[in-house]
Formats: structure tokens, sequence, C-alpha cells
């Protein structure tokens, strides 16, 4: 191959490259996507788990009264349910790129599924959520490389630290959590951890 040749096709892959790498990041695909599977019983019904939990309506919380007071007493003013400070932990992937969301992905449902798991546009399928099954073994605790590949996530503390805690850094910025509470890691999983059976 001439020397010419093999720089121009250099060229147009350097070009190419970003668009590539943009598309392989994964898409938000909302609730309503991740419950086709994990509404039932034998899945774990991590849907009616998370409905019971706050994060199921914390962007509703936004719109109260007693939002909208301590959110004057922070010295944010207007909407909560508009303002940046309080959408980035009351709601799943705000300040991402609008292209990397699905039709079906609804921010009013507040605190979904891909706020603590990732991403699920790579992993919603069956056969990888099943594979990825398998590679963690029996106590579904090890590690998984198509997780990984795929980016879903199992989260830990640091995960959920990243909105339970007194300051909240994002972007450059700090903003501080009125309703920031000591966050009992421990505890406070309980009530909201939704393991599949093991079979």
């Amino acid at each position: 191959m001439s020397k010419a040749i093999s720089l121009l096709l250099l060229g147009v892959a350097l070009a190419v490259l970003p668009f590539a790498v943009q598309a392989a990041e994964p898409k938000f695909i909302g609730i309503k996507s991740c419950v086709k599977c994990h509404k039932k019983e034998k899945q774990g019904n991590q849907l009616a788990i998370w409905k019971k939990s706050d994060h199921a309506s914390s962007y509703l919380t936004l719109g109260k009264n007693k939002a909208k007071e301590k959110a004057k007493e922070f010295g944010i003013s207007g909407d909560p349910q508009k303002t940046e400070a309080c959408l980035i932990c009351h709601t799943t992937g705000f300040g991402e790129d609008p292209a990397r969301f699905k039709k079906k992905f609804k921010m009013e449902e507040g605190v979904q599924c891909e706020a603590c798991h990732g991403a699920g546009d790579n992993y919603r399928k069956k056969k990888t959520m099943k594979k990825i099954y398998e590679e963690r073994g029996p106590g579904r605790d090890g590690d998984s490389p198509t997780a990984k590949k795929t980016g879903l996530i199992f989260p830990d503390e640091n995960t959920c630290k990243r909105c339970h805690a007194k300051e909240i850094k994002w972007q450059g910025k700090t903003f501080k959590n009125p309703s920031y509470e000591p966050f009992d890691f421990e505890k406070r999983f309980e009530k909201i951890k939704h393991p599949v059976p093991k079979k």
C-alpha cells in the first residue's frame, strides 16, 4: 500500500473515531424498560421495592411546599423541579446529553434504576443479564466482565454517597444538601436492596 493511501486511511480513521466512541456510550432507557423483567417475583420484584422507596417519588417531592421552603432557606430561588442544585440528585441522568435518553425515559420518575446501576441500553437484554448472573456465581456477588463491558454497576456505599452527603460535588460545583441526614449505609441499604433470588 502506498504511503499516501496509508495516510489517507489514517486520516479517515481519526476523523471517524470520535463518532464511534460517542456512539458506544450507553443510553438511559427508563424504568418502564427495566421493569419488563424486574417486576416478577422470581426476579425479586425490584419494581415493588423501588415504588415503596423515596427514590420513586424524589422528583415529585421537589414540587411540594416543604421543598420550596427548604430551597429558599439554602438560597435556591425558583422552582426546585427546574433547578440544577436539586435535579442532580432528585432525577436520573441530569445534565447528560439529551441524545443519551431513549423515548420511554421520563425524568419525572425520579431516581430510577439507572441512577445507581448506570445507563442500561447495553445490558438490558435478557441474554446479557443472564450471562452477567452466571459470571457473578451462586452468591451473585462476584465480578462480571460482561457487566463491566456493558456499563452495569453494582452500587456500593460510594454510589449512594454521591447524593446522600452534606455536600454534592457536580461538574466543578459544590451544592449543600438541604435534606441531609447522617447516612448509615448498612441500615439504609437494607431498605432498598433488591437482589435476584438465588436458585
